[in-house]
């Protein structure tokens, strides 16, 4: 019997997304709903981007907000969304944390974003996301992302353009929403395997391809591993190694275990020495009837690590439990999720040392693409405090305030400097189709930073106060 493969053109009135499609991980209020689920704790949500699937576990909140998931067909979105946003700021440089490598400049900013899909069945998935920036400094039009995701299984095969979000808080310490999209190659699940518990994976090589004043071109190995033994506990490891570049040594597919366990990383001439992390978290989850989501969360992570497999402390046991291996200049996050009905609230801690991000070798930019950190926004040497809280009016209507205070340098410095900020955004559902976003915020900063990369600093001995106003529409076809 033949079989006939019906190829639809889609362009408006229908709204499939394959559900396999990745959710871009700077889409946080959609993450905040899935985690708000009440069923959200029988998963592992923190390996993001997450299929497109898991938004059904916020299906009552975000319906409106998202593409019907497909049947088993095969079609052709050529646009998916367009957004238009206009900003107005007094700052000379105000960075937008966590939104995939995004800042804006004094006076107007202009940001459209427009993407679109290919699906065959649930067997592969081709998507792209355009972005335009006007500002009196820049007018860019870029491919933000765009990639190939080839599923079997369990499993995922993502070949493209794209970043990633690895852990329980707001912005990953290791790999963040804040990243820029880079060219990767990625290996992930996109359901848990089940063996003790639920397990899921991901681990990616990028190449972060710019000229830099330290080592340009270098490449980046990434890993995560999450093991969900019961419905309440989560235990996560994650490991990346910034590594490569023009003038620094390549490997074999062989040798590439040395560089994921770092056997040899600190051997002085080694051509493993590269700059590696380290990070384990844990997650739990309390069955409390007065909320949906109860969650508290710790992070800890490493730019160098004490271990007894590596080359320099062979025969000796670490100094600190467990013992087999214990971090060395390490960073924390800790933090509380709650969710209740329409209120959902986000408050966590994080401390990075002045020693992270940097290495001997990638001693400029460091740890960052174009100019973005690839983990925490702020980066090295900094203590944060941030809040978030998201209230739905009912179903098309909601508020979303956010406020953060941060301290940097916070260590090993003579300047120590206060910053804070607050934003308000609304959300209203006008139709199938519109969706508009009006958007304010202020920050105070006690001393300016004019060195915009988050490896170095040069302050300006001055207070300054910035407001920020702005307004998004969405369309959805």
């Amino acid at each position: 019997m033949r079989k006939i493969l019906t190829f639809s053109l889609l362009i408006t009135g229908f709204s499939f997304a394959n559900p396999y499609l990745n959710i871009n991980v700077d889409e946080t209020f959609i993450y905040e709903n899935i985690q708000a689920s009440s069923k959200s704790k029988e998963d592992i949500l923190s390996i993001k981007p997450l299929p497109n699937i898991y938004s059904l576990l916020a299906e009552k909140k975000i319906k409106s907000l998202m593409n019907s998931l497909e049947k088993d067909v095969s079609y052709l979105k050529p646009v998916n969304t367009v957004k238009f946003s206009i900003y107005n700021t007094n700052a000379d440089y105000l960075l937008l944390e966590g939104q995939s490598g995004l800042s804006l400049r004094k006076g107007v900013n202009a940001i459209l974003l427009e993407d679109g899909q290919l699906s065959y069945k649930r067997k592969f998935i081709a998507y792209y996301q355009l972005r335009q920036i006007f500002n009196k400094d820049l007018k860019q039009g870029l491919v933000l992302r765009a990639y190939a995701k080839f599923i079997f299984g369990k499993f995922s095969l993502e070949v493209g353009k794209d970043n990633v979000n690895w852990g329980n808080g707001e912005y990953g310490l290791l790999l963040s929403n804040n990243a820029y999209p880079f060219p990767l190659i990625k290996l992930s699940t996109e359901k848990p395997l089940n063996f003790a518990g639920k397990w899921k994976f991901s681990i990616l090589n990028g190449w972060l391809q710019e000229d830099r004043k330290d080592v340009s071109n270098p490449q980046l190995l990434g890993l995560r591993v999450v093991w969900k033994p019961f419905s309440f506990l989560e235990i996560g490891g994650t490991r990346t190694t910034m590594y490569g570049g023009e003038g620094r040594p390549g490997y074999k597919l062989t040798e590439y275990w040395d560089v994921i366990t770092s056997s040899k990383d600190n051997v002085p001439g080694n051509k493993y020495d590269n700059d590696s992390y380290a990070g384990y978290d844990f997650a739990l989850y309390f069955p409390l009837k007065w909320f949906d989501t109860f969650k508290l969360y710790y992070e800890e992570a490493g730019t160098d690590i004490e271990a007894i497999w590596q080359e320099e402390d062979k025969g000796q046991w670490a100094r600190r439990f467990p013992y087999i291996f214990a971090l060395l200049s390490r960073a924390y996050k800790a933090g509380v999720f709650l969710s209740k009905g329409k209120n959902i609230f986000r408050f966590e801690y994080v401390q990075v040392p002045d020693n992270y991000y940097i290495h001997h070798w990638y001693n400029y930019e460091g740890y960052t693409y174009k100019g973005y950190s690839l983990g925490y926004p702020y980066g090295k040497n900094v203590a944060s405090y941030f809040v978030k809280y998201i209230h739905w009016f009912n179903n098309k209507n909601w508020i979303e305030i956010r406020g953060s205070y941060f301290r940097q340098p916070f260590k090993n410095s003579n300047i120590k400097i206060n910053n804070y900020f607050v934003s308000i955004e609304y959300g209203k559902i006008v139709n199938k189709l519109l969706q508009i976003n009006p958007f304010i915020r202020y920050d105070y900063k006690k001393a300016v930073d004019k060195n915009l990369l988050p490896t170095q600093f040069n302050f300006e001995n001055k207070k300054e106060n910035y407001l920020t106003i702005g307004l998004s529409l969405s369309l959805r076809f």
